[in-house]
C-alpha cells in the first residue's frame, strides 16, 4: 500500500491569500491591532465587527 504524498509547495498557500478567520481581510493585511482584534474576536467566538483599515 502506498500513499501520495504532497509536497510543501502544493499544500501552502502565500501569505497573502490566507483569509482571516474572524473578518473577509487577508492576514497580510492586519497591522498589530486589528490582528489582536481579531484573535479576540476568535477567541470570544462573537461577531464583533472588524477593525481592518483595508
Amino acid at each position: 500500500m502506498t500513499t501520495a504524498l504532497s509536497s510543501p509547495a502544493e499544500t501552502e498557500q502565500p501569505a497573502a491569500a490566507v483569509s482571516c478567520t474572524a473578518c473577509p481581510h487577508p492576514l497580510a493585511d492586519h497591522d498589530r491591532i486589528s490582528l489582536r482584534f481579531c484573535q479576540a474576536t476568535r477567541a470570544s467566538d462573537s461577531s464583533r465587527g472588524c477593525a481592518c483599515r483595508t
